[in-house]
């Protein structure tokens, strides 16, 4: 079975380790926003102002990260 350690120096290298202990949290965050976003969009009644901007943050995300 494949294995990743990952080895920082702290506390010089506190900011990377806290980013790669929070970072599937983030994704979650990310892949609500989206969700959220997109039915809004799809089932509301969005102004064309709110509606370009909920496109403009949805273009935002990175694919990848809304993937599994």
């Amino acid at each position: 079975m494949p294995r990743a350690i990952l080895v920082y120096r702290l506390p010089d290298e506190e900011v990377e380790h806290r980013a790669a202990l929070q970072g599937a949290a983030a994704k979650v965050a990310l892949w609500e926003i989206d969700q959220r976003l997109r039915s809004l969009l799809k089932h509301g009644s969005p102004s064309d102002e709110t509606a370009r901007l909920a496109e403009e943050i949805r273009q935002m995300i990175p694919a990848e990260l809304l993937e599994d």
